[in-house]
């Protein structure tokens, strides 16, 4: 999405499949990022280059509870100044920034705004009419406040502070589960749950307690450290790392793993990497760690070092660098994500509810309502039956894999999660 203000421009970033949502403010030859994805780094860096932009400043609205963050690695990569709010725990953040200031891009004022409640390192910035509101105001809904110093009643105070913003003012959000890419503030005021609910009523829907994100005792400590867990190599050094008699540590879903394998590969998904690194006692040294890109094996990899391994390295790109670099791997019976297979049966019980409804009975519509209010339900707790029942049919079981096992969301408001997540509508 591209949108222009005068001399400014706005540049998102989308996550698919994810509902991230990451923002380049360009003006004068000057840049700033906002809530960038570690395994989008390339891609901003890249946008970069393209349009001949400097990166001063970048942003994270908050400590990320579902993502890892790519603040530190463009950081690193640009020198560019990482600010977050004052008294934030994130190590790497080296500009602190409090209510009423202003990250000056160029001749652009991103003016800050305090708004705690989904953490309390939650900021907005403000710039002309765009309002970029992180996990603060989702469409339709907020961020969690049942995890990480959340507060409901503090989230409900941080809405009351876009009361004077006109109605045309640009919402550009944090996250999005249904492909949405932006919103207006007379559109949140008419329909938001936060805006056209009492405080009582809002404080006990979002005090609710929900599954949490998967692995977000590894993202968060990631994400407050600012640095990278452990050794890379690249899939020819792991080739021959491989071949020496190297272990390969497959941390995907066995979902995944029976679509697609590096031979030999040992399967530990990372949820249950904690509970199994005992079986690690009988791997040969190096331990190589990989999934599907490589935004898992960093959060491995913190497992490892905090249980006291440390001989292991992190395949850079993981199994996608493999196959496109044309080296050999096993192939099983593809599968698709159970997001994907959540995404299509409720899309089809919709459609099929309205069909019978138009051209049967009315009473079929009911059938469209059933399904919309479990996708609401789901988003608004973490905790989707239609995807818990989805992974137990028979096309969804995989036999136990070599070594190992088998293998959410942030918002209030946002859409269909199997696991926790951190939004709510």
């Amino acid at each position: 999405m591209q949108g222009t203000l005068n001399a400014m421009t706005v540049k998102q970033f989308k996550k698919q499949g994810e509902g991230c949502l990451g923002y380049v403010i360009a003006s004068g030859g000057k840049a700033a990022i906002i809530d960038p994805r570690h395994d989008q780094v390339e891609e901003f860096l890249n946008h970069l280059k393209q349009h001949k932009l400097t990166l001063a400043y970048v942003i994270d609205t908050h400590t990320h509870a579902d993502h890892l963050s790519g603040a530190a690695a463009l950081k690193k990569a640009t020198g560019a100044k990482y600010a977050m709010l004052k008294g934030t725990l994130v190590k790497a953040a080296d500009m602190a920034v409090s209510d009423g200031d202003a990250i000056m891009v160029s001749d652009v004022a991103l003016k800050v705004i305090t708004s705690p409640g989904h953490t309390p390192d939650s900021i907005s910035l403000l710039a002309g009419d765009n309002l970029f509101t992180g996990d603060t105001m989702l469409i339709g809904g907020s961020g969690r406040t049942d995890f990480m110093g959340g507060d409901a009643n503090a989230l409900f105070d941080s809405f009351l502070k876009f009361s004077n913003l006109p109605d045309s003012t640009i919402v550009w959000p944090g996250h999005d589960y249904e492909g949405r890419s932006h919103s207006t503030l007379g559109a949140e005021r008419a329909h938001n749950l936060v805006f056209t609910n009492p405080r009582e009523a809002v404080v006990a829907k979002l005090s609710a307690r929900g599954p949490l994100p998967a692995n977000m005792a590894e993202i968060i400590t990631f994400n407050r450290k600012g640095e990278d867990p452990g050794r890379h190599v690249d899939v020819h050094a792991a080739k021959d790392l491989l071949e020496s008699g190297a272990t390969f540590l497959d941390v995907r879903s066995p979902l995944e793993f029976g679509g697609e394998w590096i031979d030999g590969a040992w399967n530990i998904p990372l949820p249950e990497l904690e509970a199994r690194i005992h079986e690690l006692e009988k791997s040969k040294a190096p331990v190589i760690v990989l999934c599907r890109t490589g935004n898992r094996s960093l959060m491995a990899a913190q497992v490892l070092q905090r249980r006291g391994f440390n001989d292991f390295r992190i395949l850079d790109g993981g199994v996608t660098a493999w196959r496109k670099a044309g080296l050999e791997l096993k192939e099983g019976k593809k599968r698709l994500s159970v997001d994907r297979q959540v995404h299509m049966t409720a899309g089809s019980l919709i459609l099929l509810g309205v069909l019978l409804g138009t051209f049967v009975n009315p009473w079929f519509y009911a059938i469209s309502g059933f399904v919309g209010a479990g996708l609401t339900f789901a988003g608004a707790t973490g905790f989707c039956g239609m995807g818990l029942l989805l992974m137990r049919m028979p096309w969804n079981q995989l036999p136990q894999s070599t070594g190992g096992g088998t293998g959410g969301s942030c918002s209030v408001g946002g859409g269909c999660s199997v696991g926790g997540g951190c939004g709510t509508t």
